[in-house]
C-alpha cells in the first residue's frame, strides 16, 4: 500500500525534525494495515522507517517505543527535545515519494521527487555537492548563510521547475552563474553574488532579484541598458562596484522596489524612471550621479512613490519649479549632499505626508520659511545640518511624532526652542543659540543631546540632569557655562559619552560620576576645576577609553587607581599642577599595550602634533598619553616602554630627571615624542633611530650630554629639537664640536655666512617682507577688531605656538652669535 504523506516540515533543526517524525511514525504500525487504493505498505519502505528511527538517540529512550507513554508518572513534559544526537540513516533515501524536506542543519540530495530544500544557516561548508542536480523536481533551494564555495554551477540547469534560489552570504568568490540559468523559465526569486551571466536578464518570469551585499559585483552594466523583465517587482543590486549609467527601466513596468545604492553608477538618470508607475521605493544613494538629474520629468508619473533616497551624490543637482505640485506624496525624502540650494525648496510645501526628511549638506542658504515649521505635524526625523540656514527656530513642542532632529552646523540663533516631549535625539551643535538650556530639561526620553559650539551661558540647573533619565550622550562643550557641574542622576547613570570641555565650570570633579560605570569618553578639560583627581575616577569606570582633564587647576599626585582603566586609549591631564611621580602601574593599560586599539565610535578633541582638533572616524586609531606642563618629578618609568600600542607620548614641561629609557625602541608605533623642557640627562639612546614611524621628536631644553647619534631616522629632524642641551655636541648641527671631530668649525661657519648673505642681498626679500607686513597686519588686526570669535581663536592659537616661537628665537640667536664671531 502506497504511503501518502504530505510532510510540511518547516522546523529549523534536526532535533525538531526528529520529534516531528516521532509523532508521525508513531502511527505507522497500524496505518500500514489500512487498505488505501488497494495497495499494502511496501515492506522496503517499512523497514526503511524502522531503520531510520533506530539511529537518533535520546536519553529518555523517546523513540524506543515510538512514543507510547500513557502512565501517570509520564515525565514527557520534562524532556529536552534539543538533545537528540546520532545520525540520519541513509535508509531515508528509500522514501522516493517524499516531496518536501527541510533539514536546515543537514542536507540530502538523492530524493528525486524533492520539491523544497532549505539549508539556510545550517553550517554546511566546502564544495556544493553537484549531486543536488539530481533533485530535478526542486522548486525551492536555499543555501543562504553557509560556508559553501564553488566555481561551477552548471548543475543548476537541471532545475527546470525551480522558482526560488538563494546563494547569498556564502564564500562564492569566483563563482560564475551559467548561461543555462536563462532556461529556468519558472524562476521568480533569485539571491546571488559575484559574476553573473547575461542569460539572467532573459528570465522573464523573474519577480524578485537580489545581487547584493556579499562579494561585490564589478563592471559596467552596458549589456543591460535596456532591461526587459516585465514581471520584475523587486530589484536589489546594492553594495557592489557596478559602474556605467543606470539602466533603462521603462520595460520593467511592474517594478515596486528599486535599490541601486552604494555602487559607482555615473551620469544622469534617464527619464525612463518616470514610466515606473507602480514603484514605491527608490534608493540610489552613494553613487556618482551628476547633472540636473531630478526634475519634474522624472517624477511626473510616480504617483505611488513613497521613499526616495538620492543622498551622497555630491554632483547631483535637484531642480524643481517653485509652483510645481509633485504627484507623489513622499513619506521619506533623503537628499543629503545633493545640490538642492541655494534657496529653501518651496516645492516641499506640497509634501503633506513627509515623515523623514534629510536635506543636510545641500548648499541651502537663508532663512527657513514659517510654512515649513507648520507642516511638520507628521515628521519623525528631520536633518538639515551642514547648511547655512539662519533665523529663530520656533516652538516645536506640538510635533509629537518627532523623535530625531539635527540642525547642527548652521547659523540658527535665539533661545533654545521648546522641543517635542517624545524626542530622543537632538543635535543643535555649531550654531549661535544663546541663553539657557532650560527648555531641554524636561525631556525624559532624551538619550542624545549635543548643544556644543554655541553661545549658551549661565549655570546649569540641577533639575536638568535629574529629569534626563534616559540620557546616554551629552555634549555641552565650547560654550560659556559657569558654576559647578550639576550632579548626574545618582541612582542610575546611563551616560557613555560626556563632553563639557572649554567652559568655565568651577569646583571639583563631581562625585555622581561614580555611578556612570558605562562611561567611554569623559572630557572636562579647559575649565576651572580644582582640587585633586579622586581615586574613584579610576575604579568606577572600567570602560573608559578617553579621559581628558587638561587645562584645569587640578593638583596633587596622579592616583594609582588610574591604572585600573585597562581600556584607556587617550589620557590627557596636561596643563595642570599635578606633582609626584609617574605611576609604576602604567603597564596595566591593556589597550595601550596592544598594537590594535579598541574601536571608539565617537568624537573627541585631541592635541595632536601641537594642534588641537576634533577627531571622529580615526579616534579609534589614536593612543595617546599627554602629561605635559605639570610638576612631575623623578625618572621616566621603565613601564612606559611596555605600552607598545602608544603612538604619541608628551611629557614635556615637567621636572623629570634621569635617562631616556634605552628600550624605547619597543614603542615601535610611536609617531610623536615630546620630552622637552625637563632635566633629562644620560645621553640620547641610539635606539631612538629604530622608531621608523617617528615623525615628531623634541628633546630641547634638557641636560642631555654627549654626541647626538646622527644615524638613520634621526638625520631627518630639524636642529631645533636638540637646542638648549649644553652637553650635546655635533658639528653638523651648529652646536659646539665634539672632541675628536674631524669637521672644521670654520667651514661650518663659512657655509652659514654664505647662506646669510644670499638671503639678505636679495631685493625680493625686502619687497616680500614689506608687502607681507602690510597684508598680515591689517588682515589680522581687522579680523580681530570686527569678530569676537576670531579674537578667541587667535588667542588660543598664540598659546599653541608660544613654545615654537621660543625655540626659533633661540636658534636664530645662536646662529647670529656664531656669524658675528666670524666676521
Amino acid at each position: 500500500m502506497a504511503l501518502k504523506m504530505n510532510m510540511m516540515i518547516t522546523l529549523n533543526s534536526l532535533a525538531f525534525l526528529q520529534v516531528f517524525l516521532f509523532l508521525i511514525l508513531g502511527i505507522i504500525p497500524w496505518s500500514c494495515e489500512l487498505d488505501m487504493n488497494g495497495v499494502k505498505c511496501q515492506e522496503r519502505k517499512r523497514l526503511a522507517l524502522v531503520k531510520f528511527k533506530s539511529q537518533p538517540i535520546h536519553d529518555s529512550g523517546r523513540l524506543s517505543t515510538w512514543g507510547n507513554y500513557h502512565g501517570e508518572d509520564d515525565d514527557s513534559e520534562k524532556v529536552d527535545y534539543c538533545k537528540w544526537e546520532g545520525n540520519i540513516s541513509p535508509s531515508l533515501l528509500e522514501l522516493a515519494a517524499l516531496n518536501y524536506l527541510d533539514l536546515s542543519f543537514n542536507f540530502i540530495c538523492s530524493l528525486g521527487k524533492l520539491q523544497y530544500l532549505n539549508l539556510e544557516y545550517s553550517g554546511v561548508s566546502g564544495l556544493i555537492p553537484h549531486c543536488l542536480g539530481n533533485l530535478s523536481k526542486l522548486q525551492f533551494l536555499d543555501l543562504r548563510g553557509n560556508g559553501v564555495h564553488d566555481t561551477n554551477l552548471d548543475w543548476l540547469s537541471e532545475f527546470q521547475s525551480l522558482e526560488y534560489l538563494d546563494f547569498s552570504q556564502n564564500n562564492l568568490q569566483g563563482m560564475i552563474i551559467p548561461d543555462a540559468l536563462g532556461n529556468l523559465t519558472s524562476l521568480s526569486q533569485i539571491y546571488l553574488v559575484k559574476t553573473i551571466s547575461d542569460a539572467l536578464w532573459n528570465i522573464t518570469s523573474l519577480s524578485y532579484l537580489s545581487l547584493c551585499h556579499d562579494i561585490p559585483l564589478c563592471g559596467k552594466f552596458s549589456n543591460i541598458m535596456n532591461l526587459s523583465l516585465p514581471n520584475l517587482q523587486h530589484l536589489d543590486l546594492s553594495e557592489n562596484m557596478l559602474s556605467g549609467h543606470v539602466p533603462n527601466l521603462s520595460l520593467c513596468p511592474s517594478l515596486i522596489w528599486l535599490c541601486l545604492k552604494s555602487n559607482v553608477f555615473s551620469g544622469s538618470l534617464t527619464e525612463s524612471i518616470g514610466y515606473l508607475s507602480q514603484v514605491e521605493f527608490i534608493d540610489l544613494r552613494s553613487n556618482r550621479l551628476e547633472g540636473q538629474i531630478l526634475s519634474e520629468a522624472h517624477l511626473f508619473n510616480l504617483s505611488q512613490l513613497r521613499f526616495l533616497d538620492l543622498s551622497s551624490n555630491s554632483n547631483l543637482t535637484v531642480r524643481m519649479g517653485s509652483s510645481w505640485n509633485p504627484p507623489p506624496q513622499l513619506e521619506a525624502l533623503l537628499l543629503e549632499s545633493c545640490k538642492l540650494g541655494p534657496y529653501f525648496p518651496k516645492w516641499l510645501r506640497k509634501q503633506k505626508q513627509l515623515k523623514v526628511l534629510d536635506i543636510s549638506n545641500a548648499k541651502i542658504y537663508g532663512s527657513v520659511p514659517d510654512w515649513f515649521w507648520d507642516n511638520m505635524h507628521k515628521y519623525i526625523q528631520l536633518n538639515m545640518s551642514y547648511n547655512q540656514m539662519y533665523g529663530v527656530v520656533p516652538n516645536l513642542s506640538s510635533k509629537l511624532t518627532l523623535y530625531y532632529i539635527n540642525l547642527s552646523s548652521n547659523m540658527f540663533n535665539g533661545s533654545l526652542p521648546l522641543l517635542p516631549p517624545n524626542v530622543t535625539e537632538v543635535n543643535f551643535s555649531r550654531n549661535k543659540f544663546s541663553g539657557t538650556i532650560f527648555n531641554s530639561c524636561y525631556l525624559r526620553n532624551l538619550h542624545f543631546l549635543d548643544l556644543s559650539d554655541n553661545l549658551f551661558s549661565s549655570q546649569i540647573p540641577q533639575i536638568c540632569f535629574n529629569n534626563l533619565m534616559s540620557l546616554s550622550y551629552l555634549n555641552l562643550a565650547n560654550n560659556n557655562f559657569s558654576g559647578e557641574i550639576p550632579n548626574l542622576i545618582e541612582l542610575e547613570c546611563r551616560v557613555y559619552s560626556l563632553h563639557l570641555r572649554n567652559n568655565s565650570f568651577t569646583g571639583e570633579i563631581f562625585k555622581s560620576l561614580k555611578n556612570c560605570t558605562n562611561l567611554v569618553i569623559l572630557d572636562i578639560g579647559e575649565n576651572i576645576l580644582t582640587r585633586i583627581i579622586p581615586d574613584w575616577l579610576g575604579e568606577s569606570m572600567p570602560k573608559l577609553g578617553v579621559l581628558s582633564l587638561k587645562s584645569n587647576n587640578l593638583h596633587g599626585n596622579l592616583p594609582w587607581s588610574l591604572c585600573h582603566l585597562q581600556e584607556l586609549q587617550v589620557l590627557d591631564i596636561s596643563r595642570n599642577n599635578i606633582s609626584g611621580t609617574l605611576p609604576e602601574c602604567l603597564s596595566n593599560f591593556t589597550v595601550l599595550r596592544s598594537k590594535a586599539a579598541e574601536e571608539l565610535y565617537d568624537s573627541a578633541y585631541i592635541m595632536w602634533k601641537g594642534k588641537e582638533a576634533e577627531y571622529a572616524k580615526i579616534l579609534r586609531l589614536l593612543t595617546i598619553i599627554d602629561l605635559s606642563n605639570n610638576n612631575l618629578i623623578e625618572e621616566i618609568r621603565h613601564e612606559v616602554t611596555s605600552l607598545v600600542g602608544l603612538i604619541a607620548l608628551n611629557l614635556s614641561g615637567n621636572d623629570l630627571v634621569g635617562s631616556i629609557p634605552c628600550d624605547i625602541d619597543q614603542l615601535e608605533n610611536l609617531n610623536f615624542v615630546d620630552l622637552s623642557k625637563n632635566n633629562l640627562s644620560g645621553g640620547i639612546p641610539s635606539t631612538l633611530a629604530q622608531l621608523g614611524c617617528l615623525g615628531v621628536l623634541d628633546l630641547s631644553f634638557n641636560n642631555l650630554p654627549r654626541k647626538i647619534p646622527w644615524i638613520d631616522h634621526l638625520q631627518t629632524f630639524n636642529v631645533s629639537i636638540y637646542m638648549e642641551n649644553p652637553g650635546l655636541c655635533d658639528p653638523p648641527l651648529v652646536l659646539k664640536p665634539c672632541l675628536g671631530d674631524k669637521t672644521p668649525a670654520g667651514n661650518i661657519d663659512e657655509t652659514h655666512k654664505q647662506e646669510h648673505d644670499n638671503i639678505f642681498n636679495s631685493k625680493g626679500f625686502y619687497v616680500s617682507m614689506t608687502l607681507g607686513f602690510i597684508v598680515d597686519f591689517w588682515g589680522v588686526s581687522g579680523t580681530l577688531f570686527l569678530n569676537k570669535w576670531c579674537r578667541i581663536t587667535i588667542d588660543k592659537m598664540l598659546v599653541c605656538v608660544e613654545d615654537w616661537l621660543y625655540v626659533k628665537i633661540i636658534i636664530s640667536k645662536n646662529r647670529l652669535k656664531r656669524y658675528l664671531e666670524n666676521c
